[in-house]
């Protein structure tokens, strides 16, 4: 069982480690692993014991087989005379455990992890006085860098190490070795003995001088899964990744021991990146995220604490793209979080994740990821409309738009296609705090006054904007028998089947179809290019609720993968491929925008290239038709990765049946077909035949009585977004 020593450290380090510190005393108290601490380090240890580094901190590092440490630096509460140089604190401890290696880890965007591996002493850094000098007259100054092959053979080969364990869902290229072998004798030393390294451990490297590396980082290249690279450079690189990613907090520092310890038990030193941070420390409002992160490379070094470490790294994760969110990442028009409730949101999605594992039956099939265990809460659906409009309308968004998103995420909630309902909504505020979606506005119809129309949604909401279609539709139906009406300039829209099934409670035909961001990889592609692209058709039925059937055109929607990554389940095969294009029961290695997603029909043998064809007639109907962007040029529904408006395209058609006979009729006889279909003797006697909406009309009436049942990490998500905007839902919710 593995020892840490907390060592909280200066400035914001103390507040940093309040949330990690909350789960390691969880842990130790179930027995996974033990912990001691706080102890002294630094200036506070300074102002309190005359020492940055007292005896009795020194004897529970020894006696821990890690240190988790906050920051040591300058401290508000310290004046400098007391401590003028605090990290001497952090040297002592590297120099005692000879802490070589630096790891650092970096979520760059939602993609991909980078990690950089460096060396601690040696290069750049020196391994002594010897290789600094400064003249006292300030004439000249002299940094001598000097490696052996010894120290980048070691540095190199944990860095193969750490690609080989990367957990699935990091993303990201393979091994990439920087150097500037062009300039330094060096980086010709650097690049010689990595090749031999990566040759000797039978994994490919690709070697990259320094400023081309920096160049890719600061472009939104893609991102490669791990850095070799002597000491500076590789100080350097990490911080313009964390850049990249948005904060100095996101990127988790280890100091690393390759081999036995030289001293007691003690492998390594783990901290957040960022320091100190004096101006920070002490309002609460300092990012917790790059202490957990410290955390999970912590865990994960060690085989006996890693799938800890794996599912903290989850939980971390979820946050990080869902919020609630520090001042540092927080989006525009949203209002920054503490860091306790930052901290508290990590901590409940590790536990939600707990609670999926416990829950888990392999393998898990479509009902299994859609219906694991009872929810926690249910909220009355009038309730959750009647929140969701106050939500929309406190971020700026107009009343009438608010209640047409409501409405569409309702039909979807109640339906029990809950991947498409209430759960979008932080997406959707984020986006439209970040203005990839406009809260307010018009949008254009242009028409020659006959039975077709073209809107453009001038990037709002894609709920509004499709009403506004359907409602054009509707009109010219009833005039000409059909309307056809195209959308483009628009936004994620929901769930489809919202639309049809207005048009047939209005005893008409109803078909609508949207592209998406590319998600879908073609068949016989590696990499994504359609979206999921649905299709969905609404029928009246004479004495029942309408025939929906509403699908993506892949072999399953997005949205699928979203449930399962709540609930930490795996998913079948032929739902999705790796970057690597590969068969994966894993969903964090598929989505969101890693692999892709599979067309309907999974693959050649299953004719998958049915579903291909019917992604293409979606883009065809609704992208090129409107004059939208097509396939990789449409924008995803991702809060962080979201670079400009999506520009969505739609198609609405809705048809007028009393042009072709007596509507009567037709309703009655889609209401025998149905029956008939239904009355079919089953293969399995306890799975009967089904017809399309039938299972979402039963639903819509459970849950009209009982509420709409929210996953833990839902209510938990919807719970943070309402105390940020001012309209709690805690009321509203009931277990």
């Amino acid at each position: 069982m593995i020892r840490i020593a907390l060592l909280p450290g200066d400035g914001v380090g103390e507040e940093v480690l309040e949330g990690p510190s909350r789960l390691l005393r969880g842990l130790a108290d179930r027995g996974l692993l033990e912990v001691t601490g706080p102890w002294p380090v630094g200036a506070r240890a300074a102002a309190a014991t005359g020492g940055v580094l007292p005896e009795e901190t020194l004897a529970a590092c020894d006696d821990a087989d890690a240190i988790l440490l906050g920051a040591v630096g300058e401290d508000p509460t310290v004046p400098p005379e007391v401590c003028p140089r605090p990290e001497v604190a952090l040297h002592r401890l590297r120099a005692r455990y000879d802490l070589r290696i630096s790891v650092r880890d970096i979520p760059v965007d939602e993609h991909s992890d980078l990690t950089v591996v460096r060396n601690l002493i040696g290069g750049s850094y020196g391994t002594g006085p010897a290789d600094r000098t400064y003249s006292q007259d300030g004439g000249e100054a002299v940094d001598v860098l000097r490696l052996t092959p010894e120290r980048i053979a070691e540095v190199v080969e944990l860095g193969v190490d750490r690609l080989q364990q990367r957990p699935p869902g990091s993303g990201g290229g393979g091994l990439v070795s920087v150097d500037k072998a062009n300039l330094y004798a060096t980086g010709r030393l650097w690049r010689q003995t990595a090749e031999a390294v990566a040759r000797a451990r039978g994994v490919p490297v690709e070697h990259r001088y320094v400023d081309r590396a920096a160049f890719e980082l600061g472009s939104g290249a893609e991102v490669p899964a791990v850095i070799v690279t002597e000491g500076l450079l590789g100080d350097i690189l990490s911080d313009l990744a964390a850049g990249r990613a948005g904060s100095p907090a996101l990127c988790g520092s280890a100091s690393i021991h390759p081999g036995p310890p030289v001293q007691g038990r003690c492998q390594g030193l783990f901290e957040p990146a960022h320091g100190s941070a004096p101006r920070r420390a002490g309002l609460g409002r300092v990012d917790p995220l790059g202490g957990f992160l410290a955390l999970v490379a912590l865990l994960q070094h060690f085989d006996e604490t890693r799938a800890l470490g794996d599912r903290l790294r989850a939980a971390t994760h979820t946050v990080l793209h869902q919020g609630p969110w520090t001042y540092d990442l927080v989006p525009e028009g949203v209002a920054p979080a503490a860091t306790t409730e930052v901290a508290d949101a990590v901590l409940a999605a590790f536990e939600s994740g707990a609670h999926a594992e416990d829950a888990r039956v392999e393998p898990a099939g479509v009902e299994a990821v859609q219906v694991l265990h009872e929810p926690e809460v249910r909220v009355p659906a009038d309730v959750l409309e009647s929140w969701t409009v106050g939500v929309l309308e406190a971020v700026g968004v107009r009343p009438a738009y608010a209640r047409d998103v409501a409405r569409v995420l309702g039909y979807a909630d109640l339906s029990g296609i809950d991947s498409h309902g209430i759960a979008r909504l932080p997406a959707y505020v984020t986006l439209i705090g970040a203005g990839v979606i406009a809260a307010d506005g018009e949008a254009t119809v242009h028409s020659d006054g006959g039975a077709v129309a073209l809107i453009d949604g001038h990037d709002l909401l894609g709920h509004p904007v499709t009403t506004l279609a359907l409602g054009e539709a509707v009109e010219r139906a009833r005039r000409f028998g059909v309307g056809w009406v195209n959308v483009r300039g628009s936004s994620h829209h929901g769930a489809s089947g919202s639309y049809v099934y207005d048009a047939a409670k209005l005893g008409l035909v109803g078909l609508a179809a949207t592209n998406t961001g590319p998600v879908v990889a073609p068949t016989g592609a590696t990499r994504p290019w359609f979206g999921t692209n649905p299709l969905a058709l609404g029928m009246p039925v004479a004495g029942e609720e309408p025939m929906v059937f509403d699908m993506a055109t892949s072999a399953v929607a997005g949205g699928k993968f979203e449930i399962a990554l709540r609930l930490g389940k795996s998913i079948p095969l032929g739902w999705g491929l790796t970057p690597e294009g590969q068969p994966t029961t894993d969903p964090s290695a598929v989505y969101p925008g890693k692999g892709a997603l599979l067309p309907l029909g999974s693959d050649r043998e299953r004719s998958s290239h049915k579903g291909y064809g019917l992604a293409l007639l979606v883009e065809l109907l609704t992208a090129v038709l409107a004059g939208g962007p097509m396939g990789p040029g449409v924008g995803n529904l991702t809060a962080r990765a979201a670079t400009g408006p999506p520009r969505t395209s739609h198609l609405v058609v809705v048809l007028d049946p009393a042009r072709l006979g007596d509507p009567a009729r037709m309703q009655a006889e889609t209401q025998r077909m149905l029956a008939e279909l239904r009355a079919l003797d089953p293969v399995e006697a306890d799975l009967p035949v089904r017809t399309p909406g039938q299972r979402s009309a039963a639903e819509r009436a459970l849950r009209r009585a009982e509420g709409v049942p929210l996953d833990r990490e839902t209510h938990r998500a919807l719970v943070a977004l309402g105390r940020q905007v001012g309209r709690p839902l805690e009321t509203a919710g009931r277990a």
